[in-house]
């Protein structure tokens, strides 16, 4: 009997190790509002490069102003994450839901920031930006955790449709 207790802990264990290895680590909300509407997103995390699920998106007209604001805070309840780079973009893509991620070192990066930090346990970084964008297209709205010594990173971004001014 001892012995069929016994490896069933082990089971259970082994079962939940998966999880123990990909503990999350950080929480990050995106928000993008301009002309009264708004779109959120909430953390995806990587491989694969775009996620696991689908992006919001908001369509914006060209000139208008876009305000744009991130929070980002460690989760581990015990954990500083040391060196952390958050990397924050805006950048042209070709379609709504495009997988790959866009080529930063070209023409169609509207802005691009990032800062690194440590993390203490519960604490948080934001950053609030204001925008306009002249060009109508589809553009990519992305913050993004790098270097968090863990087998995954995360984000969380918004496919931002920017129409011509004759367009709502």
């Amino acid at each position: 009997m001892r012995r069929a207790i016994g490896w069933a802990a082990v089971v259970l264990c082994a079962g939940a190790s998966p999880t123990a290895a990909r503990a999350e680590h950080a929480k990050i909300t995106l928000e993008v509002e301009s002309g009264g509407r708004k779109a959120t997103a909430h953390m995806d995390q990587t491989p694969p490069e775009s996620g696991k699920n689908p992006r919001p998106v908001i369509k914006v007209k060209a000139g208008d102003k876009i305000r744009i604001k991130f929070e980002l805070t460690n989760i581990y309840p015990h954990k500083t994450l040391e060196d952390v780079l958050v990397h924050f973009y805006v950048a042209k893509i070709d379609k709504v839901g495009q997988k790959a991620l866009p080529d930063l070192r070209g023409d169609g990066v509207v802005v691009e920031s990032g800062f690194e930090m440590d993390f203490k346990p519960d604490r948080k970084a934001a950053q609030w930006q204001t925008l306009k964008v002249d060009t109508p297209g589809v553009y990519l709205v992305r913050v993004e955790t790098k270097n968090t010594q863990s087998d995954h990173e995360h984000f969380s971004a918004i496919d931002l449709v920017v129409e011509g001014p004759d367009k709502p």
